[in-house]
Order: C-alpha cells, then structure tokens, then sequence
C-alpha cells in the first residue's frame, strides 16, 4: 500500500511538470528569478508573489518540482504557540535555541538559529492553510533531541509540503520553467541580472530585476564535497540516491553561482553523514536498536546526528546492525529494502543474531538489557531517554547500516533577511539565498527535522526581501520619472 502510495505521489510531481505551460520568453526583465522548485525555492517564490513581485519565474533543472524535499521523509521540527501560554510558547522555543546551539557545538549565526526556531511554528501554520493535514502526535526524528517535529504521513510526506506550496505558486501565476538549469548569474550595467539557463545544449538568457538562489546542497557532488571532507569519496551515496539508481540533483552549482556574484561560504566541511538507508526502517527516534559486528549497543540511538556519525565512522568495520520489529511504524523504504535483501526478517532473536553472524546469546541478552530500558524509561548504558516501545514482537527486522551523505550544513553565507553576504558581511543588493545552498543556520551539526523548517522560514524570508527590493526600486524608478517630467 505504501509503495503505491509513493509512486502515485512521484507520479503526480511529474504530471505537474508534464501539464505546464511552455514558457515563454519574457519581452522585459521578471521580477524575481528564483533557482530552484525545492521546498525554499517554491517557498520563496510564493512569499515574493504574495508581497506585491509582478512576475516570479523559477527556473528548474529537472523535468519536475521537489528536489531533494519531495523526496524528504518530512519531519518537521517546529514550535508553535497554538495551544500555549505566551510562557509556554517562549521556554519551548528557548528550548529550540539551545538544541540547536548543542546540536550545532555553538557555530550557528546566533540571528538565524533565533529566527528559525520563532518562526517555525508560522511555517507549521502556512503549510496548513495551504492544504498540508498534519498527523496529530509530533514526533522526534533522528537527532532531534525532543518530540517536536510535525509530519503529515510516514510515507514521504516532504511531498506533501511541496505539492501544497506547488499549488499556490500556480495560483498565484507563478510560472516554472522544467528542464533549464541555471549556468551563471551576471550583474549588467543597467543593474539587472542576466541569468543563462540550459536545456541540454540550448542556451537561453533571462534578465531579473532579483535572484533567489535555492538550489540546494552539493551532497551529490563527491569531488566537491571531497575537497571540504576527503572521506567522502565516490562509495558514499547520498540518502536522496543511497543506491546509486537514479539522478544526481544536490550539485553545488547554486553555491558557485553565488560565489561568482562576490558573495562568501562557511561550514562547507560540516559535512552530515547518517545511517538512513541501509538497514533503519523507522524515522523517528524511540523503536529501533543500533548493534555492533559482536551484537553489543555502542552509542545512544537518541543522540545528535553527528554523535551517531562519530560513532559509526569509529566503528572498524563502518556498519552496524538496526533492529527492530512488528510493533513500529515502518517508512516507505520498507518494501524496497525487503525486495531487495537490505533488510531481513526473523521469527525470534535468536533467528535474527544467526542471520547477522552474532553470537545467540549475546544478542538475547543485549535485548534484554534494552527492553528493560525501555520499560522503566531508564538507560544506565548510554543515557538514552527516548523509547517508544520495547522490541518484543515478531517479526523481528534487522538490517547492516552505514554512512550515507545527508545534509550539507554550510554554503553561501546570508543575513537575518536572506540577503547573499560578500567577505566584509555586507548585503550583496538584489541576491538572496535560502534552504541547503545557505550556510550558518546548522553550525557543525543539525538538528533533526530542522532541515525543511529551515527551507521554509528562509525561504519565505528570502521571496519577501526579494519583492521588497523590488518595489524598492520600482518605486525610485517612478520617483525619478516624476522629477524628470
């Protein structure tokens, strides 16, 4: 049921594509040109749109919206205050601030991890009035510290969010153009942006009074990502592609765009691998165990992202086992991996530790330890907090896990407003970026589900100070046509 959800979702993405508009070249410059139809992109294309922008063009180097977002598991890290005192609302986001500041070790823009945890909860709210139906429990995702994290469904739900926003840019005339891929971004001495796009070997040039660039990380570039973290040479897959089957998206280009328009990088080493898409079946922490080659738990499957990372890079062999069982709500990769052998399934422990290579009884008296854990909420191991349930009921999964690139923390570094920075912090005018191509919102590490609340909070910030520079200038523009009549 859950793969035919899936591909009836990616076949309504594509169908988006297939019934646009053929576009058509526009006889004066548009106002706002955003790179990229991910979550950010089509955020701030919205946001812009919405603010007064006459004309928002987005350009899309796929046939398709979504990138790497409509493929997202989609938790959602967020605070709101529905249903909290002004008090309440206050500590919980406080709370969000100092999660990220661990998760982060400090390195975040102080600014921007402030406006992302106090707007989170709009973003919530936006998504909502869009259409998005959000699940009723919240959830605490991998890395994410707390159960703060909304979803509307197990099965791909960053899909859901893109589509919701997809429907409004279209709404609001928003016109995306599939298949053109932004090649560079230059500054004309009439003080417009003249952006080349290609669709295959065609070249196409678009003038823009403003450029939102949004086109994601570069997790999928090895050379790129090689030169900020040697490890990460070609054997290590990203989780939008962890098998090597499908297309590359995550290239980095958006961040060289930016780099050629004077505008500056950090954390670009802060690199996030994770153990995704080998044998985890569950997103959410609190309903799988992490084993070592002898059948031992070696770290708390509840901590950050990067302390889970250390832990498995340490490890000799690079793997571990993740075990779980009937009782938890499975992702959609379930079939695949089953289809395909990444995941296997057992009768009783003992079963399973065979199927592993460990040793019966150390595996049976690892669980028992575990499950005791679990029942008094107690972790005398590794501090963990966070259970869901015990792992008791078969069928037991398990499945080898490794490193997978996931997130990108650095990129193009961006002011509270989404402007581009240059090397001295200021405002490069009429040039904005928001989601993964940013950096500095993540420091060293993110927190779990703060990916896609940082492509829309920025995202949006982005769209309205890109509409706002526009008017801006619109309004000098008549100004000075009235001094001169």
């Amino acid at each position: 049921m859950k793969r035919r959800l899936l591909l009836g979702a990616l076949g309504a993405v594509c169908l988006s594509a297939a019934a646009a508009r053929p576009a058509q070249e526009p006889s004066r410059p548009v106002d706002v040109l955003v790179i990229g139809s991910g979550l950010a992109g089509l955020s701030a294309a919205v946001a812009a749109a919405e603010a007064g922008a006459r004309d928002v063009v987005v350009l899309e180097k796929e046939r398709f919206v979504g990138g790497h977002s409509a493929l997202a598991n989609g938790y959602f890290a967020a605070e709101r205050a529905q249903g909290r005192t002004p008090e309440q609302f206050h500590r919980a986001v406080e709370q969000m601030i100092a999660d990220m500041n661990q998760t982060g070790k400090g390195r975040g823009d102080p600014a921007l991890v402030r406006i992302l945890a106090e707007e989170s909860g709009d973003a919530v709210d936006w998504l909502g009035s869009l259409g998005v139906a959000w699940m009723d429990e919240t959830y605490e995702a991998l890395g994410g510290l707390r159960p703060r994290c909304y979803l509307s469904s197990f099965v791909r739900a960053g899909y859901d969010y893109v589509n919701a926003v997809n429907r409004r840019a279209r709404e609001l005339g928003v016109r995306i153009r599939f298949s053109s891929a932004a090649v560079s971004v230059t500054k004309t001495a009439g003080g417009l942006f003249e952006v080349q796009c290609a669709n295959g070997a065609v070249l196409k040039s678009l003038l823009a009074r403003s450029v939102v660039i949004a086109s994601g990380g570069f997790g999928d570039n090895a050379p790129m990502r090689m030169l900020y973290d040697p490890r990460l040479t070609e054997e290590f897959t990203s989780t939008a592609n962890p098998y090597g089957e499908s297309h590359n998206t995550a290239t980095g280009a958006g961040i060289r765009i930016g780099e050629s328009l004077g505008g500056v990088t950090v954390d670009m080493n802060q690199i996030l691998t994770i153990p995704y898409s080998g044998g985890r079946l569950t997103n959410y922490v609190g309903a799988d165990i992490y084993v070592n080659a002898q059948g031992r738990r070696f770290v708390n499957e509840a901590a950050p992202m990067d302390e889970i990372s250390r832990a498995l890079w340490a490890l000799p062999e690079r793997s571990f086992w993740v075990i779980t069982d009937s009782q938890s709500a499975k992702g959609v990769t379930r079939d695949v991996k089953l289809i395909k052998g990444i995941v296997k399934t057992a009768d009783t422990l003992s079963e399973a530790a065979r199927g592993m290579g460990i040793r019966p009884s150390v595996l049976i008296e690892t669980m028992r330890r575990y499950n005791e854990a679990a029942r008094t909420k107690k972790d005398p191991e590794f501090g963990r907090t966070t259970f869901t349930q015990q792992i008791e009921k078969p069928p037991f999964y398990y499945g080898l896990e490794r490193p997978f690139v996931h997130f990108c923390n650095g990129g193009l570094r961006i002011s509270p407003n989404a402007e581009l920075l240059d090397r001295s912090g200021r405002a490069i005018a009429g040039v904005f970026a928001a989601g993964e191509v940013t950096g500095g919102v993540h420091g060293a590490g993110r927190l779990g589900g703060a990916s896609l609340s940082d492509c829309v909070v920025f995202g949006r910030r982005a769209g309205r100070s890109a509409s706002r520079f526009v008017l801006a200038l619109r309004e000098a523009q008549t100004a000075e046509q009235s001094d001169q009549d």
